[in-house]
């Protein structure tokens, strides 16, 4: 499909804050699910650049994505074990990636080697709605130096939720929209900060209310659910069907790292809402409007291998949560879902 003219510039403007120069080489990794107008406008905008562009055709994951997910998908790719294109990613400078690679060994080798990388998984209209801006690198910035000093977390709501967490061990995920630097990765659209929390160090209660998000169901919920959290992962699942379907679901792994916590953090995009996702069949989006909106609770499960630790289970869910109260260092960071400070 050929490329209309609002995607082009808008794909010029992600590759120029993604900082491609001229003589620059690019990969575009495709699969049997890219989007076909991206395809089309990603090569057309690196050449317009002036940069040395290839697109690299793989067929997607053995395993069957439920809903087509894939932001939510910790397992093996097409890419697993295909050192001919694995090589070609370490060689070059920025790597589009519209297939969604594991983001485990083959994303850290890529990185290590020095080469960027965009993620883009979103349809066409919400990833120019979603575009990302300077504005929202020096929002998450000021954020994600609140999340490098810190020790502790408090997360609160009024719907009975009450979390404390320690950070030290592991990194800070800094998400804004554009890979700027060498060895950096990042999603378009996206804006937000996360860190994985210390070993065995969760404990409290989340509650998950009617609204909140559950990824990758890419449904809210309905009926309240209770998690019960001691030692750093989910001991207890309570509540009606909502809670049943959850439990089943993480039980249907057989793997108990899928209920440790997982990455913690809130939402920074000002243009981002949780409504969006119940405007779009599962298959059309994957849901970065509820990962990002403003002031939204983080709370997720499973792997933190790419925060540093060892899990790389493939239970991985992301549950952005609305009204919390976030307390970093007893400073209020977020209060019943909006932004105070950062």
């Amino acid at each position: 499909m050929a490329a209309t003219v609002a995607l082009l510039n808008a794909w010029k403007q992600l590759l120029t804050l993604c900082k491609l120069s001229p003589q620059e080489s690019v990969v575009i990794l495709v699969g049997d699910e890219s989007h076909p107008d991206h395809v089309a406008s990603a090569k057309m905008a690196v050449t317009e650049l002036g940069a040395r562009g290839m697109t690299l055709q793989l067929g997607e994951a053995p395993q069957v994505r439920m809903a087509g997910e894939s932001t939510a998908y910790y397992a093996p790719t097409a890419l697993t074990g295909n050192l001919p294109a694995l090589e070609a990613m370490k060689r070059c400078n920025l790597v589009i990636d519209l297939m969604g690679m594991y983001r485990g060994s083959e994303q850290e080798e890529i990185l290590a080697a020095g080469a960027r990388i965009i993620l883009v998984k979103e349809p066409p209209e919400v990833f120019m709605r979603l575009l990302p801006t300077e504005e929202d690198r020096k929002r998450v910035l000021a954020a994600g130096e609140i999340m490098a000093r810190a020790k502790t977390m408090r997360v609160t709501s009024r719907h009975g939720s009450d979390m404390t967490v320690r950070f030290g061990q592991y990194a800070v995920l800094e998400q804004y929209g554009f890979a700027d630097a060498p060895g950096r990765w990042d999603h378009c659209p996206s804006a937000f900060i996360a860190r994985w929390p210390d070993e065995l160090s969760a404990e409290g209660t989340i509650v998950l209310a009617p609204g909140d998000t559950i990824l990758p169901f890419k449904s809210y919920v309905q009926t309240p659910i209770r998690l019960t959290i001691s030692q750093g992962a989910i001991r207890k699942i309570e509540g009606g069907l909502d809670a049943r379907y959850l439990r089943d679901y993480m039980a249907m792994f057989n793997d108990p790292e899928g209920y440790a916590v997982s990455h913690l953090g809130w939402g920074l995009h000002r243009k981002a809402h949780w409504t969006a996702l119940g405007m779009y069949d599962k298959r059309q989006t994957n849901a970065m409007d509820a990962r990002s909106f403003w002031g939204s609770f983080m709370f997720s499960t499973g792997p933190n291998a790419e925060g540093g630790g060892s899990r790389h289970t493939p239970c991985h869910l992301d549950i952005p949560m609305l009204d919390c109260s976030v307390n970093v260092d007893g400073v209020d960071v977020v209060i019943d879902g909006e932004v105070v400070a950062g």
